[in-house]
């Protein structure tokens, strides 16, 4: 379990157990501050560029679908269907 000691006024210290040892981090607020909007940022940004590579995907099963585009499953389904000659 972590503990949190106010250092002073801008410095928070962090003591938390690490693979069977302790480690001792300083952190102004300031940083943690900048940290924080930087990781929301990036987090933003990620989550946008999923967005916009689901909605071309979504973009070309529609098409598939529309240009009757068929998996290989319901290809292979309908050949089993099909009596052989």
């Amino acid at each position: 379990m972590a503990e949190y000691i106010k250092k002073d006024e801008v410095t928070l210290e962090v003591t938390k157990p690490v693979e069977a040892t302790e480690e001792t981090n300083e952190y102004k607020l300031d940083f943690l501050k900048d940290q924080e909007l930087s990781i929301i940022k990036q987090k933003d940004e990620f989550v946008n560029a999923r967005n916009k590579e689901l909605l071309e995907v979504r973009e070309m099963i529609a098409k598939c679908t529309e240009l009757g585009v068929k998996s290989e499953l319901e290809v292979a389904k309908v050949n089993e269907l099909e009596p052989t000659q």
